[in-house]
């Protein structure tokens, strides 16, 4: 293992072998050491190098679409993102805020451009493109980028699903190495030496249903074509996943961390990734917490504060870290948290799940 001066760090590993906990840990750590990072999440929308609900237009394509649906031109010059020769539109961003301008038909016509919809060649082209645009907005900057399942697993996903070969997929990820080169890249890669493990682990954390439901999400595509149904399946293709992933990282051209997790000793772990990315491990601020229950109306969703915890939305349970005395963030997504008084103001990265977005104000219930 040697140091690295890397300004993106791409963090990777089969699910639940700790990239979004360990993404989160590197982001609070680079900010108390003085350096300026980012986070991006695997679902952080729009995400600068994949594609999670994002409609990708070639200029042919977005000319007609415009001459079909001209009442739809305005919204989408305001929310395209223009590359070179593509244009990518976030399909919740059009859903939630310009569903009315845009219209019923637009709105769904604009759906057959879903890159998750793509052929692999097609999806290949669109996401290498991407891929250099990102490292052309970021060659001028001193921002250090971590990048979580970017390079490794939203491609074995993709290219696995079709029942690419293997030689496919390691040729397209040299492709990205050779783009990405400029920013002196470094990877982190956490295992366990048994995939059972992980996938035992997998099952114990998020329980079989969600094996059952990847599955169920994914079961037309080829790759399960001759391979067993339901959770069974799901396990054979997490073991092909973890055999792809490491002779992936043996081959990786850059400066790398290899981190062996079965016995679960993290203190360890982390002194190890610290060392890596060459700083020190500082600890936070003392703060007060929120508490109590704050609520956004227009959304009819509530945040919950307990201790130094939230309850989100969703019911997840994210702990709070200290960033400064009115600012929070959480455990193991890149999203923060202001409180002003009575309210909680959402900023950090934007996810998929609506009440992330940027600026989402959550206002004090009060009990009488």
């Amino acid at each position: 293992m040697s140091k690295t001066s890397a300004r993106l760090i791409l963090m990777e590993g089969l699910p639940s072998t700790g990239k979004s906990m360990n993404s989160g840990l590197l982001l609070t750590q680079f900010e108390r050491n003085g350096r300026q990072a980012r986070w991006i999440h695997e679902v952080a929308r729009p995400h600068p190098t994949l594609f999670f609900h994002e409609a990708c237009i070639d200029s042919h394509e977005y000319a007609g679409f415009i001459a079909r649906y001209p009442n739809a031109a305005d919204v989408l010059e305001r929310i395209g993102m223009k590359r070179n020769s593509s244009i990518g539109i976030d399909l919740l961003d059009a859903e939630w805020n310009y569903a009315e301008a845009m219209g019923a038909d637009a709105l769904r016509d604009l759906g057959q451009y879903d890159v998750w919809n793509f052929t692999l060649e097609r999806y290949m082209e669109a996401a290498l493109e991407k891929w250099r645009y990102f490292v052309q907005a970021q060659i001028a900057s001193d921002e250090i980028i971590i990048l979580d399942s970017s390079i490794f697993q939203y491609q074995i996903y993709s290219f696995l699903l079709v029942d690419a070969p293997f030689s496919k997929l390691k040729a397209f990820i040299e492709e990205i190495y050779e783009i990405i080169m400029p920013l002196q890249p470094s990877l982190v890669y956490y295992y366990r030496e048994n995939t059972e493990d992980t996938i035992d682990y997998l099952a114990e954390s998020r329980g079989i249903g969600f094996f059952n439901r990847i599955w169920e999400r994914d079961r037309k595509q080829p790759y399960y074509k001759d391979r067993p149904q339901g959770a069974e399946g799901y396990n054979m293709f997490l073991r092909d996943y973890g055999a792809y992933a490491k002779k992936l990282f043996d081959s990786a051209p850059i400066s790398k961390l290899l981190l062996e997790i079965t016995e679960g000793n993290w203190e360890e772990y982390t002194g190890l990734l610290m060392s890596f990315v060459n700083i020190s491990s500082i600890a936070p601020p003392a703060a007060r917490f929120p508490s109590g229950q704050f609520v956004n109306e227009t959304l009819n969703q509530q945040l919950t504060f307990i201790d130094d915890y939230c309850i989100t939305p969703g019911g997840g349970r994210k702990r709070l870290s200290p960033k400064s005395d009115t600012e929070y963030y959480l455990h193991d997504i890149p999203v923060t948290f202001r409180w002003i008084q009575d309210r909680i103001v959402v900023e950090g990265e934007q996810l998929i799940d609506r009440w992330t977005a940027s600026g989402t104000i959550f206002q004090r219930i009060r009990s009488d």
